[in-house]
């Protein structure tokens, strides 16, 4: 089954095309495969910018979770598609305890969509540390970060997403209750603007202070506490709170 690739994008249109779309490009994928979901007001400064008119240049809704929602209402129910943030840089590997540009994003999606044909979800793993990265692919219950994560369309999941902060953590749980388990390769993660510090994006709209997050970190909890705890701590760049799974022992190898 073909990859549909999906990026939400908010004022971020030379971004996106200096990184997301170039890496795209690289990867020698099909333009036509390539879905921009904007606002409306965007329309017309992300159609000047992409200079490739086999995109496709669609406009969606405002916020996180509204656009994440309305991408799965435009698929088809059952569709295989990754969707991708605007601002990844590259895709690597772990490769001998070393992390090396990923050889082929299209051999990826062939490996992701014969573990998920049947539903699902896939993600990576979650941060570029190589120390921590493992060669092989997990099916317990593990955080599926949003920035790049493979699912065969669920609508009922997709658009049903209750948390602003926590959308990454709600849906990761939701596909594993429903398909007893949610892949995630953990020798695969990306470089891209993980600490917010890039202008625009869609988490510019969102209140994304300590106390915002506590409360719904507070309210994630009281909601899944059979399945989750809190994880908070105290970093050199300050105090950081969010939702820690419970661990289940399962996993199996990667297919070379």
């Amino acid at each position: 089954m073909s990859c549909k690739i999906a990026i939400p994008s908010l004022s971020r249109s030379k971004i996106l095309v200096d990184r997301t779309l170039s890496l795209l490009f690289t990867y020698e994928i099909d333009p036509k495969d390539i879905y921009v979901f904007v606002i409306p007001s965007e329309y017309e400064e992300y159609k000047e910018v992409i200079d490739n008119p086999n995109i496709n240049l669609i406009t969606g809704l405002k916020g996180i979770a509204e656009q994440r929602g309305f991408i799965s209402n435009f698929f088809k129910e059952g569709e295989f598609i990754l969707t991708l943030d605007d601002d990844i840089k590259n895709i690597f590997e772990l490769d001998n305890g070393k992390l090396v540009p990923m050889f082929s994003l299209k051999s990826l999606n062939d490996r992701v969509f014969s573990l998920i044909e049947d539903g699902g979800t896939c993600g990576i793993y979650p941060c570029s540390n190589p120390f921590f990265m493992k060669n092989y692919i997990s099916k317990n219950l593990k955080f599926t970060i949003g920035c790049l994560r493979w699912f065969i369309n669920d609508k009922k999941i997709e658009t049903s997403r209750e948390f602003k902060l926590l959308e990454d953590y709600e849906i990761s749980l939701k596909y594993f209750l429903k398909y007893g388990k949610i892949y995630r390769i953990n020798h695969i993660c990306v470089i891209h603007d993980f600490n917010g510090k890039l202008e625009g994006g869609l988490s510019s709209i969102t209140d994304r202070s300590y106390d915002e997050k506590k409360k719904e970190v507070e309210i994630f909890y009281n909601k899944y506490k059979d399945y989750c705890s809190i994880n908070e701590r105290q970093l050199k760049t300050g105090a950081k709170i969010d939702i820690r799974f419970r661990k289940m022992r399962q996993q199996v190898k990667f297919k070379e």
